[in-house]
């Protein structure tokens, strides 16, 4: 499937671009995370690869105080997000933006906290810490997802689907191997569990394909997309045992914070 290809890439949004959530996870995996965060609450957010902000909303609710930016590179989830927060009522104090996630996002030693659900991969984790280092303040702290192998020698059939999806996706010791060569340390981490891909993520998918499919009953692009979907759903459906998304808490290691 080429996102690329406009008319693809607007058949994919129809599916995935007003889910509550653009990937897997939950208020409650967002504030677990958020409470792994040492020291003081943070006073300055980024919010990176926000998708449709379900998180951007949590991480607003329970850090009252903080001053946070938002970013996303697709226009149809700035603006999604932007909506939610408007709805929110957030104003200001929340600051929704199309951006990347790797460009000038924010002043140097500005953020206290770096947030990321479900986007990281599409940088790289090491890319990624490295580039976010910069931004952070002395102490502070980088939060995301990745997709990780929950047991060892999962099934081939799986594994052949998931090298089509991410090739680079490995286990808890894998990423935290990676974390390391960034230059970071690994201060918090727990798998998501399977019901954070259904409630918010997977659930609503399934009703939106249905949908789509009603909408689009003669085009066969639209046909080949409803069917990855479905397939994904499938997939976790019967090897979820296998993986899931880890949250990980990282920040810098001690010989390489700023003081």
């Amino acid at each position: 499937m080429d996102l690329d290809d406009p008319k693809v890439f607007a058949l994919f949004l129809e599916i995935y671009g007003t889910l509550p959530r653009a990937g897997p996870g939950s208020r409650e995996d967002t504030l677990r995370a958020l409470a792994m965060v040492p020291g003081d609450p943070p006073a300055t957010v980024l919010d990176l690869g926000c998708g449709p902000g379900a998180q951007t909303l949590v991480l607003a609710e329970a850090l009252p105080s903080a001053s946070i930016i938002a970013m996303d590179l697709t226009p149809q989830m700035v603006a999604e997000a932007g909506r939610r927060c408007a709805e929110a009522g957030l104003g200001e104090r929340v600051q929704v933006r199309r951006g990347d996630m790797l460009g000038p996002v924010a002043p140097p030693a500005s953020q206290d906290l770096v947030w990321c659900e479900g986007a990281i991969y599409f940088a790289g984790i090491e890319n990624a810490l490295r580039t976010w280092k910069p931004l952070l303040t002395p102490d502070g702290t980088v939060a995301f997802t990745e997709p990780i192998w929950l047991q060892p020698s999962p099934p081939e059939d799986l594994v052949n689907w998931w090298r089509d999806e991410y090739s680079a996706m490995t286990d808890e010791d894998g990423v935290r191997a990676v974390i390391r060569s960034a230059g970071f340390d690994t201060i918090g981490f727990f798998a998501l569990p399977a019901v954070s891909w259904w409630n918010e993520y997977y659930g609503p998918m399934e009703e939106r394909v249905s949908q789509f499919l009603e909408a689009h009953p003669s085009d066969p692009l639209a046909a080949e997309i409803a069917g990855e979907a479905t397939r994904e759903i499938e997939t976790f459906r019967s090897h979820s045992e296998f993986y899931s998304y880890g949250f990980f808490v990282v920040r810098p290691g001690p010989s390489t914070r700023r003081t």
